[in-house]
């Protein structure tokens, strides 16, 4: 019979929010406010005060929700022995058995999303109010596009390469896969 298979258990992965990218987007979409103000209350009539008003609201609300964030030290994302824990998502761990495939979507650098889907969805379901109502404004295409976890790193202080690999080193192995690598280790040992 071969060898058993080894190792510690991984370190828990944690990635909470970046101070620096929040304060980026605060800035940016306080300043889309300022602009939208000035144009609210520039001589522009009656369709400039609208969309002015409206540009305040909209990126005035993007700021206040960012300011806020940057007080928010708490853990988004941890990946563990217990399972994978999304704030947004709701306050369940999923278990990293119950994944079934992850997908990527990278728009830049320094903003990616990850897709995770899982085998029974119905058993993790979306707890957060405000995930519900942006799963469901998107229909029927919304469980494709955004996968029945999602995680947007445009915010976080960990990349999403990190999180996949995070994912990876505390995916449970199956007795098959810890004999199969026992047969490996064996193979170059020997």
């Amino acid at each position: 019979m071969p060898e058993a298979v080894t190792e510690s258990a991984p370190e828990p992965f944690v990635a909470r929010y970046s101070l620096l990218k929040l304060f980026l987007w605060f800035g940016a979409s306080g300043g889309m406010a300022a602009l939208a103000l000035a144009m609210a209350t520039g001589k522009s009539g009656t369709i400039g005060l609208v969309i002015g008003a409206v540009g305040v609201i909209f990126f005035g609300g993007i700021a206040a929700v960012h300011l806020v964030r940057l007080f928010d030290r708490r853990a988004q994302v941890i990946i563990d022995s217990d399972g994978l824990y999304v704030r947004s998502h709701g306050e369940k761990r999923i278990p990293l058995r119950a994944i079934k495939t992850m997908r990527t979507d990278v728009i830049s650098s320094r903003m990616a999303r990850l897709s995770i889907f899982l085998h029974k969805p119905a058993k993790h379901p979306i707890a957060t109010r405000h995930r519900r109502f942006i799963y469901r404004i998107n229909g029927g295409g919304a469980r494709e596009f955004f996968g029945d976890v999602w995680i947007w790193t445009t915010h976080l202080d960990q990349p999403i390469d990190s999180i996949i690999r995070a994912i990876w080193a505390h995916h449970p192995m199956t007795e098959f896969e810890k004999q199969v690598a026992a047969l490996e280790g064996a193979a170059l040992g020997g």
